[in-house]
């Protein structure tokens, strides 16, 4: 049997499709899966592919801009006309629903509450919140606009993509209020901590929205590398032992990865 009919086991459509086309989609799916440079051997095992095949396959892709050549022979790299496209689908307005079921596996994971948040205009939006599931619970805000972005994990991810004077800006515009004895209330401080940020790939929220409350969030790429949402894991200060607080960044990284539409690099 040849290996090209598995492609078609993996995942049969519910109904019939034109085979050709649903080959290259695969493909493209695979390369945007893997992040980066794909060769074209994992290209053909990931899809039970012939290499003949998928070559031909690759380069109607090149030629349409879809693909282009890597930095060696034999590797493949998603093409410009990916973005053109990406550009023209109303992402923010998508993202709830794509996120909803990495965030009730983070919740599930981590057992604390979790939030979704992205940039406005000049408000913070919460999309999307997850209560934690331990009786002992934080009141972790609700959904809807805040200007507390200096104070939270899932703000000071958002504010880590923006350049530093659009970050003045905001923080001139809302102030930067103490919530707690805790709060970063100077510019040069936050600044510092939003470049930690963007080194990392997690911010903190060390009792500065609400105390006894600590806070681990990190940024979602769009398909241009900037920053587009940010999501968050809250945690009672009785519970945020090394461990767990390890275990919170992992997974909050991991659905940040999991959520970004490019290369997530920390």
């Amino acid at each position: 049997m040849s290996n090209d009919l598995s492609i078609r086991d993996q995942a049969a459509p519910p109904e019939k499709t034109i085979q050709s086309v649903d080959r290259a989609l695969a493909i493209l799916e695979t390369i945007a899966r893997h992040r980066g440079e794909v060769t074209l051997a994992l290209i053909c095992e990931d899809l039970g592919l012939n290499a003949s095949t998928c070559h031909h396959i690759i380069k109607t892709l090149i030629a349409r801009n879809y693909v282009r050549p890597g930095t060696a022979r034999g590797r493949y790299m998603l093409g410009s006309q990916v973005v053109l496209i990406a550009d023209a689908v109303n992402i923010k307005a998508e993202l709830p629903g794509r996120a909803r079921p990495v965030l009730d596996a983070l919740n599930q994971t981590t057992e604390e509450a979790v939030h979704l948040a992205v940039l406005q205009g000049d408000e913070m939006i919460t999309l999307v919140k997850r209560d934690a599931l331990h009786a002992l619970r934080v009141d972790s805000g609700s959904i809807g606009k805040s200007t507390a972005m200096h104070a939270t994990a899932t703000g000071k991810a958002l504010l880590s993509g923006l350049p530093e004077a659009e970050v003045r800006r905001l923080t001139t515009l809302h102030g930067m209020k103490a919530f707690t004895s805790h709060t970063v209330t100077d510019i040069d401080t936050l600044l510092a901590e939003l470049a930690e940020v963007r080194a990392t790939g997690c911010a903190m929220d060390r009792e500065e929205f609400q105390l006894y409350v600590v806070c681990i969030g990190a940024p979602v790429l769009d398909v241009k590398g900037k920053v587009m949402a940010s999501l968050s894991v809250s945690t009672p200060i009785n519970r945020a032992t090394e461990a767990h607080l390890s275990l919170v960044r992992q997974e909050v990284l991991s659905a940040a990865r999991s959520l970004s539409l490019s290369r997530y690099d920390p």
